[in-house]
């Protein structure tokens, strides 16, 4: 038995689709109650029952489409926004693939053409019951870790980074690790690993109706460190791309299946990156020191937190890519200008870094790399292995310490000329 109970509402004028839903939720091993059923098609719902849906505490929601599948995905939207987090699965005639696209953009995670068995609803209440962190038999399922790596400028190292974070968080942990590339647009971490993806993050979206365990292990690519890949793809069209909703669901999924999931976002806050910063238990920040990476980063958080909320900042950690330890702009500089501690850095070991990147084969496969050894450094902090945690702190922007930092690198220019 589940510790915790999942609360259902069931709308169908169906009498034998009812009672088939109550054949299947009257399964101990699904812990789900069935706390609200209404008998009307979704045309013909009074004040008094969309009240009652407001009001009750509820994680499903099975919907009848009946004869209307249109009106059925409109009021899918409308308990959608009564509450984002809950889970539908409706049923209908088979669906047109603009139709399905459509609801599974209403918020439907599972949609079941009639006639349907027994043992297909059982299967798509389990897959849903999955999304919500249940599993049938043994209660809550303990949600994996979630990285986000973002970087407010184009050429930072963040792929670089991300990509190598998942091989180290899987090689000193044993466990199952994802990446997952959220640059949607000019997404290489395949380049990265050396590998040619089959499917992508687009596929996952089309089939997200369907997905489980099963389904998803098919639209990974397994690399040959172990981590697996879910892929940007090639190209995207302007109609598919996913809302943010959509990408926070997808995320939240993968969360119930890896014990590690590693996104790289894009230099921009896209949706798809402020779905991953929702879902993320730490936002690592990847910049350079040089004053063009501080700036873009400065004017980047206060819109992040404008976004995201600012709560977001707790989350959030800086590392420094490429330091050389010499920098004319120190680790104090940052804390001074940002208002936030740095709390790793990656060597700047450029010639390890590039020969990997060519070669599609990550660096941290190669133990003797500075930047290896800084990265498997990172990754023990995160995993909570032995090693003193060097965590961020907030504080308050400082305009003024990035101009008296702009000063001083001026004077250090013009000293350096004049000599």
């Amino acid at each position: 038995m589940n510790t915790h109970m999942v609360h259902g509402a069931l709308i169908s004028t169906d009498a034998s689709f009812r009672e088939s839903v109550k054949q299947v939720l009257g399964g101990a091993e699904h812990g789900v109650e069935l706390s609200v059923e209404i008998t009307v098609a979704c045309t013909e719902i009074n004040e008094a029952q969309v009240e009652e849906l407001r009001r009750v505490a509820l994680d499903l929601v099975l919907l009848d489409f009946e004869r209307d599948p249109t009106t059925g995905i409109k009021f899918a939207h409308f308990l959608a926004d009564l509450d984002p987090h809950r889970q539908l699965i409706a049923t209908g005639p088979p669906l047109s693939p603009d139709l399905l696209l459509e609801a599974m953009r209403a918020g439907i995670s599972e949609y079941l053409p009639k006639p349907v068995t027994p043992e297909a609803l059982r299967s798509g209440i389990h897959r849903v019951m999955r999304k919500l962190g249940w599993v049938p038999s043994g209660g809550l399922q303990p949600a994996g870790r979630l990285y986000a790596l973002f970087s407010p400028k184009g050429g930072c190292g963040c792929t670089t980074a991300a990509t190598n974070l998942a091989i180290v968080l899987h090689r000193l942990t044993g466990k199952k690790t994802l990446l997952v590339d959220l640059d949607l647009e000019l997404g290489d971490t395949m380049l990265l690993l050396g590998v040619e993806p089959r499917f992508s993050l687009i596929d996952v979206v089309r089939n997200f109706h369907r997905m489980d365990a099963g389904l998803l292990g098919s639209f990974v690519d397994r690399h040959e460190s172990g981590v697996h890949l879910l892929s940007a793809p090639d190209h995207v069209d302007r109609a598919e791309v996913p809302a943010e909703d959509q990408i926070r669901t997808i995320l939240h999924f993968v969360k119930q299946h890896y014990a590690y999931v590693v996104v790289d976002t894009s230099n921009s806050l896209t949706p798809s990156a402020l779905a991953a910063f929702a879902e993320a238990d730490r936002i690592l920040v990847v910049t350079n020191l040089n004053l063009p990476s501080l700036r873009n980063l400065q004017r980047r958080l206060p819109l992040l937190e404008r976004t995201a909320g600012k709560a977001v900042r707790d989350r959030i950690r800086i590392v420094v890519n490429r330091y050389a330890g010499d920098d004319v702009i120190s680790l104090g500089d940052v804390h001074r200008t940002l208002g936030m501690k740095v709390s790793w850095t990656l060597s700047n070991d450029y010639a390890a870094v590039s020969r990997s990147i060519n070669a599609g084969k990550p660096v941290v496969l190669n133990g003797k790399s500075r930047y290896t050894r800084d990265l498997q450094a990172l990754g023990t902090d995160l995993a909570g292995l032995p090693r003193g945690s060097r965590a961020g702190e907030g504080a308050h922007l400082s305009w003024r310490g990035l101009t008296l930092l702009w000063r001083r690198l001026r004077r250090h220019r013009e000293e350096a000329e004049a000599w």
